[in-house]
């Protein structure tokens, strides 16, 4: 079964718009299935209702040996102190799925639904096994509860999840985002009403289809062995883009008295997302080879890389980028212009502004009219521009390198060649 044909299938249940959340999430499965590097700790992020749900259940059911589905976590959920007898489960979830495994959780802001007291405690249990490694003690028992492996992690998320994971930013760097494009809602909504199938049976169905492609595609890869290292281009997107990503999920200290930023951020290093982000071109370069039986990845692919990146940023400060990388390079947006563009408060755009201004993104210049932004470099305006979708107007550009005298000579320059024929 090819991609195609996997979301032919799916489409009768589910609309089906965004083909990126799909590959994301299927080549994260694979990624870290294959041991093709760091395992992959992936966010789905979309609005309530948005259809996350419906791809993340059905993934959790297609190998109920390597994947688990968990609704909640607690503090001694992952690793529990609590003895049992003889012949009884281990309740705790890590020595239940053993060294190698996936989570996938359906809603992951339950979690900060929690007191801070419990959330910092998870939060700490889960950096601890993203490194590989946990130890916990416990009252019920002399010795150290251990765990080692590499665990997944697949969930699903609102938007809500950029303002949670400000608050404990050292637990956002642990998290690849893949934030969901905009798609026809008539059409989804006209789809669900029209649907003969649901809960249960629909997971099911999905399960299967998406398990069977799944499958072939691992028993085609063969293994770690067998999967090539990415290609010198893709290698150096990664880089790229890391360095990109690094940057947009710095956080930053807010004075919320005087209303600024008030110290100058310090940026994680982009190594530990050009890890997940090259695990994940590896899980597409299976999927590409399962399907071309070729093994370097195309544009599409990379584009679905970088837009995970690119998802780090939160909803506001991707409004303010594209607005500014619709002008040239090097030329000055007013605040009051982005503000105006996007719809919200100058007072809110202010404050995104100068976060992407005091992480090193964007340039702010002014003057008593007011102050205007534009991006720093050329490479990340690319980037932007590539991402958003943004095509080059010919005409402007023409407008603005020629004036008005040069473009009356050229006209009269065309003209005569023209009639020669």
């Amino acid at each position: 079964m090819k991609f195609i044909d996997l979301q032919t299938e799916v489409s009768k249940y589910i609309y089906t718009e965004d083909d990126g959340m799909t590959r994301i999430a299927l080549a994260s499965i694979i990624a870290t299935r294959l041991k093709l590097g760091d395992p992959v700790w992936m966010l789905i992020i979309g609005p309530s209702s948005g259809g996350k749900s419906q791809v993340l259940r059905p993934l959790a059911l297609t190998d109920k040996k390597f994947i688990h589905r968990v609704d909640d976590l607690t503090e001694n959920t992952l690793l529990s102190g609590m003895k049992v007898k003889k012949g009884e489960k281990d309740i705790s979830l890590l020595n239940r799925i053993g060294k190698h495994g996936i989570i996938v959780v359906s809603d992951f802001t339950v979690i900060f639904s929690k007191s801070q007291e419990a959330r910092a405690s998870i939060l700490s249990q889960l950096r601890m096994v993203y490194d590989g490694e946990m130890t916990k003690f416990s009252g019920t028992s002399n010795e150290p509860i251990t765990w080692n492996g590499a665990l997944g992690i697949l969930a699903g998320s609102t938007p809500s999840i950029y303002t949670h994971f400000e608050e404990v930013a050292d637990m956002g760097e642990r998290f690849i985002y893949y934030r969901m494009k905009p798609y026809d809602v008539e059409k989804a909504t006209r789809k669900s009403l029209n649907r003969t199938v649901y809960g249960k049976e629909l997971d099911e169905n999905m399960s299967e289809l998406y398990g069977n492609y799944l499958k072939d595609c691992i028993v085609n890869a063969g293994g770690d062995e067998i999967v090539p290292q990415i290609s010198l281009e893709v290698y150096e997107r990664i880089v790229q883009i890391s360095m990109f990503a690094a940057k947009l999920r710095t956080p930053t200290h807010y004075d919320r008295f005087a209303k600024t930023v008030d110290k100058v951020p310090v940026s994680e290093m982009p190594m530990r997302v050009a890890l997940q982000l090259s695990s994940i071109a590896r899980g597409l370069s299976v999927m590409h080879h399962y399907e071309n039986e070729i093994w370097d990845i195309g544009e599409e692919d990379i584009s679905y890389i970088e837009w995970c990146a690119y998802s780090l940023a939160n909803e506001e400060r991707r409004a303010c980028l594209k607005v500014i990388a619709k002008a040239d390079f090097n030329i000055s947006v007013k605040g009051q212009t982005i503000a105006d563009d996007i719809g919200l408060a100058t007072s809110v755009t202010g404050t995104n502004l100068q976060h992407l201004a005091a992480i090193g993104i964007l340039e702010r210049t002014g003057d008593s009219s007011g102050l205007a932004w534009s991006i720093k470099d050329k490479e990340t305006w690319n980037i932007i521009r590539r991402l958003e979708g943004i095509k080059d107007t010919l005409v402007r550009d023409f407008e603005r390198d020629i004036s008005d005298d040069e473009i009356n000579e050229k006209g009269e320059s065309l003209e005569l060649n023209f009639n020669k024929f």
